[in-house]
């Protein structure tokens, strides 16, 4: 039988992400998607907390100031619409007052720092080459805060400039956390922004920087963008903005991570988990029924079976609560 598609099937990872790992993902939006599925399935998980970046310069500095609690420079900050922000940062890191800002941030790093030298494995995924760099002083930003472009000129970074950036950064995470693995992918959100062509300059900039950098020790690459583009390769897995891919491509995408990254144990567990999942959102018609307070039981019963392998622990006390039990 003749297949309709080219599929892809990613080849099974050097390292396996188990249980028992911590997980901590940056950069684009598809990093916040990937991090609420690890999220959702009890894999413990620091979800893009600085907020989305897109470019690999401001996202592996990111990391390393992380990593050293660098002092924030005050010429990052602007001040919009009686709001502070930071150039560094995600317009959602925001604060009334340049003060409440700064103690923001640093307790982000605080926090953040310590979670990057206890995790396992470090997912970065990259948006764009594309950079816009302030005439002021020259320094690439994260976010541009709606500032006039006028302020900005526009550059499209080289594989070289990637690399050296990620080089400086990895040294850093290294020499801190010196087992931790890390997984690249490049975003198949599409930056039509830019237009299609230039879009396909920054992602093909992207995709030959992780070619390389997957070469070193403890850096893999995984082929989110190809599943998207090569394998899926239908408008029907794009939303209506035909930017970003629906539900069912990133549940595909998710799928084909599991298969390279989880071995077998680990997915037996999630499949487990699926079924308690679904089971904790039924709401019958009638809650305080002899039947409904069976299959609450049955559902209590196997998420306590559950509970050695992953902390499922307010879906008990909420169980608990459902039943009447204190």
């Amino acid at each position: 039988m003749k297949t309709w598609r080219t599929e892809l099937i990613p080849q099974k990872a050097e390292f396996q992400i188990s249980l028992a790992d911590a997980v901590f993902t940056i950069g684009s939006c598809f990093a916040q998607t990937m991090g609420n599925q690890l999220l959702s399935n009890k894999i413990k998980t620091q979800v893009n907390p600085f907020g989305t970046a897109y470019n690999p310069h401001c996202i592996h500095r990111l990391i390393t100031s992380c990593l050293d609690k660098s002092p924030l420079e005050g010429s990052g900050i602007l001040n919009r619409e009686g709001l502070f922000f930071h150039y560094d940062f995600h317009s959602q890191q925001s604060a009334t007052t340049e003060e409440g800002l700064l103690k923001k941030l640093s307790k982000l790093h605080e926090d953040h720092s310590h979670n990057l030298k206890q995790a396992n494995v470090l997912i970065i995924t990259y948006g764009t080459a594309f950079v816009y760099r302030r005439k002021d002083n020259q320094q690439i930003v994260s976010n541009c805060h709606k500032v006039p472009a006028s302020e900005f000129t526009k550059e499209l970074l080289t594989v070289e400039e990637i690399i050296e950036s990620f080089e400086k950064m990895h040294d850093a995470l290294v020499n801190k956390n010196s087992t931790i693995k890390i997984i690249l992918t490049v975003s198949p959100v599409r930056h039509t922004k830019d237009g299609l062509e230039q879009n396909t300059v920054s992602k093909s900039v992207l995709r030959l920087a992780c070619h390389q950098l997957a070469e070193r020790k403890g850096v893999v690459y995984f082929p989110a963008y190809e599943l998207m583009m090569d394998d899926l390769r239908d408008y029907r897995f794009y939303k209506t903005d035909r930017i970003h891919p629906t539900e069912e491509a990133e549940e595909y995408i998710w799928e084909k991570f599991m298969e390279t990254y989880f071995n077998p144990e680990t997915k037996k567990f999630f499949e487990e988990w699926q079924e308690i999942k679904l089971a904790l959102q039924h709401r019958p018609f009638h809650e305080h029924s002899t039947a409904h307070q069976t299959f609450l039981k049955n559902t209590l019963s196997k998420l306590q079976k559950l509970s050695p392998k992953a902390d499922v622990s307010s879906e008990i006390l909420e169980l608990k609560s459902r039943l009447g039990h204190d």
